[in-house]
């Protein structure tokens, strides 16, 4: 598979992660003023309740969609709208050129610390991995989301309660069918970990992916990540999409054979 066709769909599973997490539970969608756009191929989000600039940004320029001033113009329309500025992730090295022109042109300019890297995953083989002793992993079902949600929310306090409330909700909500599944890891019976596996046909996206601190050094993430891709074969899909900013994730991926495909970088149009 070409570099250009992976990293748009790439680009589509992060897209379709965050949106889930957006709009999980709906009383927190509304009191945030959650704005979702899909226009023109591009992926876009504004957020009310918030300026982070991960949840104010858009996706896929050049890369999902073509990038065209039209459909650069009808983004600015919307970002302000919303009273945000324009920001865009670009994936490095496959974003076309003429689109780093236009955004160039236009004043954006990368902005530092905003990096996340992508990674994938698409040999013929899995990885294999070390038993973990103790170790047992099961799918968590409705009736588990708010154990579930309780030890993933351990590793993630920092996004603020209302991120507990909106895993739980997640999990209750969509992890019964096809497009959702949550796994929990249990250590002798206690819970441990905890990592979910998306299904954005043709590709598996890995998220939420955390071990709570007293178990860490074990094996257990690689465990997990290995056990989510089994589940994602299982189904037939033989792509996998990881994402993270944090060097231990990332050598976790690496050390089971996850190349580094791109890193997004936000452009923003400086005041």
């Amino acid at each position: 598979m070409r570099t250009a066709e992976l990293t748009a769909l790439m680009q589509q599973t992060e897209g379709v992660e965050i949106t889930s997490y957006l709009l999980a539970d709906p009383a927190i969608s509304r009191s945030g003023g959650v704005r979702i756009s899909r226009a023109g191929g591009l992926i876009s989000w504004t957020m009310r309740s918030t300026d982070n600039g991960f949840l104010n940004r858009a996706l896929g320029f050049g890369t999902m969609s073509e990038a065209t001033p039209l459909a650069l113009d009808r983004l600015e329309r919307r970002f302000a709208a919303a009273g945000r500025p324009t920001r865009i992730s670009v994936a490095e090295g496959a974003t076309p050129r003429s689109a780093l022109r236009l955004l160039e042109r236009r004043g954006y300019v990368p902005e530092p610390e905003t990096e996340e890297h992508i990674y994938c995953y698409d040999r013929r083989r899995l990885p294999t991995v070390r038993p973990v002793d103790g170790l047992t992993i099961e799918r968590v079902r409705a009736e588990g989301a708010a154990e579930y949600a309780r030890i993933a929310f351990q590793s993630f306090t920092d996004r603020g309660p209302q991120f507990r409330r909106i895993i739980e909700a997640l999990v209750r909500r969509r992890a019964q069918g096809r497009a959702l599944s949550a796994f929990l890891g249990r250590i002798d019976g206690v819970p441990a970990a905890t990592g979910m596996l998306f299904d954005v046909r043709p590709v598996a996206g890995l998220g939420n992916g955390s071990v709570l601190p007293k178990f860490r050094g074990r094996g257990i993430q690689s465990a997990m990540i290995v056990h989510r891709m089994r589940a994602g074969r299982e189904r037939g899909l033989r792509v996998f999409f990881g994402q993270t900013q944090n060097p231990v994730s990332a050598r976790n991926l690496e050390e089971l054979g996850w190349r580094l495909l791109y890193t997004e970088v936000d452009w923003v149009r400086p005041p």
